[in-house]
């Protein structure tokens, strides 16, 4: 629990032992580095619109040759019960890719039931009618539908797909893409994030 890359102050002993573990777990798998410059997530509406407060350390992934890396992100969460209220921050796992195309801006997630209902009277959504069980399962709204139907190839969604667990949500600016782990850091989890991310890096053009 010792020589972390991380800011592991307000943190408490199992979530920075959490930390530790997947630190490890990312160090046999992937050549870690560190940044030279700060993580763009202030950039990105998940981050400015949740309870994300900062950014705890980073990582890049198959350093020095590399396209994503690993932000550790503070969040503030809140636990009541009866009189008892409990504010505290915990740790998430965000993975970014510097991406070889513009994709204009873009939010992808698992589509619920209520994004069903919805598209029956506010057609927002971007679906492929190439590809129905990417349209039937993820739900796409992009503020440039050219850029991101030129963008989102058959390649990119497939790799979304066969990786994209209910708690990640991947929102892009331009080139830059982030997907958010809304769980606390899990050793597997984050290590699948961390595959995920190379996978979507690795895409050609």
């Amino acid at each position: 629990m010792h020589n972390l890359p991380f800011n592991t102050v307000s943190l408490a002993a199992d979530d920075v032992q959490a930390l530790e573990d997947a630190y490890n777990a990312l160090k046999a798998k992937f050549k870690i580095g560190l940044p030279d410059s700060k993580s763009p997530i202030n950039k990105f509406e998940l981050f400015n619109n949740g309870q994300a407060e900062s950014v705890s350390g980073t990582l890049l992934l198959n350093s020095p040759a590399t396209d994503c890396y690993l932000s550790f992100v503070k969040v503030r969460s809140q636990f009541t019960a009866g009189r008892t209220h409990l504010d505290y921050l915990k740790c998430q796992a965000w993975a970014f890719v510097d991406l070889k195309h513009d994709f204009g801006r873009v939010l992808i997630r698992r589509e619920t039931f209520t994004d069903k209902v919805l598209q029956l009277v506010n057609h927002i959504e971007l679906k492929f009618k190439d590809d129905k069980v990417f349209s039937s399962n993820f739900y796409v709204v992009t503020n440039d539908a050219g850029k991101a139907n030129a963008a989102i190839t058959q390649g990119f969604r497939d790799v979304i797909k066969d990786n994209m667990y209910s708690n990640f949500v991947i929102e892009i600016i331009g080139n830059i893409l982030v997907i958010r782990n809304s769980q606390p850091v899990d050793t597997e989890q984050t290590v699948n994030l961390a595959e995920f991310a190379c996978k979507i890096a690795a895409l050609g053009d």
